[in-house]
């Protein structure tokens, strides 16, 4: 028997399971490490795929590319960097680069990082967000503010 409490991805409604998967997505802005780690924890997001192109020149110290790989160790959280491939500047999606983050996100719950805070203004909702979507997977945005948003195929983003 699947006891959805303790699978990724599995939701039980009525007496069917949802098995669809949630990927998240953030922007670190110049928010601490600490506090996107607690933005993080309440969606019980246990890996970080970051799509960043060059995480080494962060504005914000505590998301240089190997200061952020220490920290994500010591909070337990799983990191991935994905810039190259899955980047800003990528010309096209590369599809194998999001099979595995697709992946990634069947194994342990995951969200993307990007360095803006507003995902309208960012290629997690312009580029990977549809391209996620169109493969009938959930994506939600984990704004500034605390809240959260559904990917949806227009924006701004609609409840």
């Amino acid at each position: 028997m699947l006891l959805s409490g303790h699978l990724p991805g599995i939701r039980r409604r009525g007496r069917e399971f949802d098995l669809t998967t949630t990927i998240w997505t953030i922007g670190h802005g110049d928010r601490s490490f600490d506090d996107v780690e607690r933005r993080l924890a309440e969606h019980g997001v246990t890996m970080i795929v970051d799509v960043r192109r060059d995480p080494e020149k962060a504005r914000n110290p505590d998301f240089s590319r190997r200061r952020l790989e220490d920290l994500a160790a010591e909070a337990g959280i799983g990191y991935r960097w994905m810039g190259t491939t899955l980047g800003r500047q990528s010309f096209s999606i590369d599809s194998g680069a999001l099979d595995d983050l697709i992946a990634l996100a069947t194994i342990a719950p995951t969200a993307i990082l990007g360095g803006n805070p507003d995902p309208t203004a960012c290629h997690r909702s312009t580029t990977l967000a549809p391209a996620l979507r169109a493969r009938d997977l959930e994506v939600v945005h984990l704004l500034a503010d605390g809240s959260t948003r559904r990917h949806e195929s227009s924006l701004p983003f609609e409840q």
